[in-house]
């Protein structure tokens, strides 16, 4: 293997002193071991000059354990030859058990130090992170096949892009919270995306959202980016799927003068464009009927979204933010991790079909 495959990973990411060290970290991930340690597992790439501009490259392994991220990158630069900065991570992986207990203290490992790679992405492992990065696929470093699998997935606004910087800036804000992309491994060995997980503070709630769903969210919070696409039961033996290019959102917050109940109204509107659709062979498309019944359909998804944060105290939509603003009297007075769980939600999604695509 040769660093020219590597070019556009190395290109931007790391400085020459690293270089010239020969030790890359790719990918690090955390857990909670058996004895309640921080169990931290580093994928680091070893770079061989074999003279003439060609250099070998080998993906290497290592574990280390400590009852706090204090001095772990010593333990792993003891463990491995060459100066290692993990800051340098392409993923950070934190598994669930861990999040559980709060991720703010690995992302400060990422977010301080002065010449940190703060695009490293976080995600959450749904069992063990270290099973994770252990994987070996053989052809490219585990780090960056799972950094792959991110960006398209983001693209196509399945999961959140989720940073160090950002998970950072959202977690030290009080008036919202962070919702993380997490990724399993199957009987195959091969890591999917499974959703998005939903986070109190820096703690993991408990409370996931699968794909269909978790791309929900993100539209409901202003979150498209290219497109996205989606696929819903019609009942009856019926199913669509269709892509949402272009959308309106408004998000109206409002405090009743007299008891203070916060209401939040939020309108969504998607412009649809029909991917598949399993109706009656040569039924000709009501697409005034088939609008409502997608409208109605992810209305009361939403309402189930909505509940979900409420019940993982997880305010991923940002009312703190609202009220904070709008009303900052009363944000002085309030306790709002106590207060959000009261918040009336009223969601609303009109699915319009604008384009029906090759299908009809």
């Amino acid at each position: 293997m040769t660093l020219c495959l590597f070019t556009l990973f190395l290109a931007s990411c790391w400085d020459q002193n690293l270089l010239v060290d020969k030790k890359m970290v790719n990918g690090i991930s955390f857990d909670l071991d058996k004895d309640d340690n921080i169990l931290a597992t580093v994928r680091a790439l070893n770079i061989e000059n074999k003279g003439g501009g060609q250099f070998e490259v080998n993906d290497e392994l290592v574990k280390v354990n400590r009852p706090s991220v204090s001095g772990m990158e010593i333990d792993i630069n003891n463990k491995l030859p060459g100066l290692i900065d993990v800051s340098k991570a392409h993923i950070i992986l934190i598994g669930r058990d861990l999040a559980k207990k709060g991720i703010y203290p690995f992302l400060e490992l990422f977010y301080r130090p002065r010449q940190a790679y703060i695009s490293s992405r976080v995600v959450i492992a749904e069992d063990k992170a270290s099973d994770i990065i252990s994987v070996d696929p053989g052809t490219s470093p585990i780090a960056f096949l799972i950094l792959k699998g991110l960006e398209a997935a983001e693209e196509t606004t399945k999961i959140p892009k989720v940073t160090a910087f950002t998970a950072w800036t959202q977690i030290t804000d009080t008036g919202s919270d962070i919702v993380l992309p997490y990724v399993k491994k199957d009987e195959n060995d091969k890591i999917t995306i499974g959703g998005v997980d939903l986070f109190d503070g820096d703690k993991f709630s408990g409370t996931s959202l699968p794909n269909g769903k978790g791309s929900l969210l993100l539209l409901l919070m202003d979150r498209l980016t290219k497109y996205s696409e989606m696929a819903i039961d019609l009942g009856k033996h019926q199913s669509i799927s269709f892509r949402v290019k272009n959308m309106k959102r408004n998000l109206d917050v409002k405090v009743d003068k007299k008891t203070s109940k916060i209401t939040s109204k939020l309108n969504l509107t998607l412009e649809l464009t029909i991917v598949s659709y399993s109706g009656k062979v040569g039924e000709k498309l009501n697409k005034e009927k088939l609008s409502k019944d997608i409208s109605k359909i992810l209305t009361d998804q939403s309402d189930e979204i909505t509940k979900s944060l409420l019940e993982a105290n997880c305010d991923a939509l940002g009312i703190g933010r609202r009220v904070a603003s709008s009303y900052p009297d009363l944000w002085k007075k309030i306790n709002w991790d106590k207060v959000y769980k009261d918040v009336k939600f009223e969601s609303s999604v009109k699915a319009k079909i604008e384009r029906t695509g090759p299908v009809f």
